[in-house]
């Protein structure tokens, strides 16, 4: 009896055994004939795009993937057409409508680049196999600008070695256009300071001062890549003390802030950096006309 029920036992743990791994069978992709994508969201750089508006895609595919698509339209439309079709009827949509991934068959990964995107976008992409299809969606939102003013943008940030920023970026000042994000009330952009293609943005917030021009709004200045080279260290980058320091007191409390006044003027407390240091840091400013 002990034998047989031994045997039994057996029996049991190599049914429950079985059971196991059918049930985890296809929980890696490309164990159960499932198409799966996974997709990776990259920004693009200037002058060759515009990081405002254009994004670059990866697509992941396994290898039951034999083919892709993508469709691109903002979110309140796809909402729209997933309320009206459902999600199996939107993935037949995009195979319909959208555009086919080349370099998409089997296991594959391929790029896309978006370009001049605007608002709030859905870039859904559907992998097909036969009947099975499968997708993912990541969503990218492309600003629209508006003018607010024209001025001049005075580099007048001090080196370590007293040199004036010019020194750094090549030139005193620079024509500039003061706009600010349709969709962010508080985002605004130095447009083309640095170049074709490379602005500079601040973020406003909630805080301000008074000084003998009046009261000023604070604002910040993240870190923004400049066409400009120093020395082998490569490209110059320009931040406020804050984001340098990794410390928002230096711009909240402690003296380092950049401010904006009701007539547009600035004065902009930055620093210029490398991969190696910074070059120095001061105030530049912005003359609204």
């Amino acid at each position: 009896m002990k034998k047989y029920i031994n045997a039994l036992g057996m029996i049991l743990l190599a049914i429950v055994a079985m059971t196991s791994c059918k049930e985890e069978e296809g929980t890696t992709p490309g164990t159960d004939g499932a198409p799966a994508i996974t997709l990776y969201q990259y920004a693009v750089e200037a002058p060759e795009y515009n990081p405002d508006n254009d994004v670059r895609i990866r697509i992941a595919a396994n290898n039951q993937v034999s083919e892709a698509y993508y469709l691109t339209e903002t979110t309140a439309d796809k909402k729209a057409h997933v309320e009206a079709e459902g999600e199996t009827g939107y993935m037949t949509y995009v195979v319909e409508n959208g555009t086919k991934i080349e370099g998409i068959s089997g296991e594959s990964n391929a790029d896309i680049v978006l370009t001049n995107l605007q608002g709030e976008c859905a870039i859904t992409v559907v992998g097909v196999n036969g009947s099975n299809m499968t997708s993912q969606e990541v969503v990218f939102t492309g600003l629209a600008w508006e003018d607010v003013a024209t001025g001049t943008y005075v580099f007048g940030t001090k080196s370590v070695q007293g040199n004036p920023a010019a020194t750094i970026v090549g030139q005193s000042s620079a024509p500039t256009t003061l706009q600010v994000c349709t969709t962010d009330p508080t985002l605004y952009r130095f447009k083309d300071v640095f170049g074709e293609g490379y602005s500079l943005k601040i973020n406003l917030i909630d805080k301000t001062a008074t000084d003998s021009q009046g009261t000023y709004q604070f604002f910040r200045v993240p870190s923004t890549l400049t066409p400009y080279t120093y020395s082998s260290y490569g490209n110059i980058s320009i931040s406020d003390i804050g984001y340098w320091q990794g410390d928002d007191t230096f711009v909240t409390d402690n003296g380092y802030e950049s401010g904006m006044y009701a007539n547009h003027n600035c004065f902009i407390m930055v620093v210029y950096t490398v991969s190696a240091g910074y070059l120095g840091y001061g105030y530049d400013e912005f003359i609204a006309d």
